[in-house]
C-alpha cells in the first residue's frame, strides 16, 4: 500500500490517494481517494458524500459518531438504498497481522441497510406442439416493489505509530442473519515517513 497526500478542491478536506493491491494479484493497484481521516467519498445523488468514516480524530475509548446516507437509484434495479452506521471506539487491544503485533485502538461500526427494488414485469412463454400446429402462451406478471433490509458490521484496529488501521473487517448480512459479504484487510508491511 502506498499513500500520497494531495489537496483536491474546497468541497473536500486534504485527501490521500491510496494505492492498494491484493496479495498475489496480477492486476494493477487500485487507487482510492480518502479523506485525511481515511473516510471514503463517493458521488451519491450527484453530491460528494462520505460513505465510510472508520476514524474520527481525536480518537479515545468511548467516542462515537454516526454516518447516514440514502442513495437514489444506485443501479437499474433499485429505487433507493439507505445506510445507517453507528461507530464506537471500543478500546485498546493487541492485534497480530502480517506486519507484526501491535497495540491498537479498536473501532466498531454497527448498522443497518435497507433497499427497495423498482417495480418490474416478469414474462414467461411456453409452447406446445401437436399434429394441429403449435400453441404459444405468453404470460406477464407485474411484480410489486420489494423492500430488503439487513445489518452491517465493521471493525478497524488503528495504530497511531503506523498512522493507519492495520486490520479491517467489513461484513453485510441479510435480514435473516445470513452473511452476504465479508472483506478483510490486513497490513503486510509499512514504512512511516517523518
Amino acid at each position: 500500500t502506498e499513500i500520497y497526500t494531495l489537496s483536491l478542491h474546497d468541497a473536500l478536506p486534504i485527501c490521500m490517494l491510496i494505492s492498494k493491491k491484493e496479495r498475489g494479484s496480477k492486476l494493477p493497484p487500485l487507487e482510492v481517494i480518502t479523506g485525511s481521516d481515511w473516510s471514503l467519498y463517493r458521488s451519491v445523488n450527484g453530491e460528494e458524500t462520505i460513505v465510510n468514516q472508520p476514524l474520527n480524530f481525536p480518537l479515545e475509548p468511548g467516542k462515537s459518531w454516526e454516518l447516514k446516507f440514502t442513495e437514489k437509484h444506485p443501479n437499474g434495479q433499485m429505487k433507493y438504498q439507505e445506510n445507517h452506521l453507528d461507530y464506537t471506539v471500543v478500546g485498546w487491544e493487541e492485534v497480530t497481522v502480517s506486519a507484526g503485533k501491535f497495540k491498537a485502538l479498536k473501532i466498531e461500526a454497527d448498522g443497518k441497510w435497507k433497499s427497495e427494488l423498482e417495480p418490474s414485469t416478469n414474462t414467461s412463454t411456453s409452447s406446445q406442439t401437436n399434429k394441429d400446429g403449435t400453441t404459444v402462451v405468453m404470460q406477464a406478471k407485474n411484480e410489486r416493489p420489494k423492500i430488503s433490509s439487513g445489518r452491517i458490521y465493521r471493525a478497524y484496529w488503528y495504530v497511531p505509530e503506523v498512522k493507519i488501521y492495520v486490520k479491517a473487517v467489513d461484513e453485510s448480512f441479510f435480514s435473516n442473519g445470513t452473511l452476504s459479504r465479508r472483506t478483510t484487510e490486513e497490513l503486510e508491511s509499512f514504512k512511516v515517513s517523518p
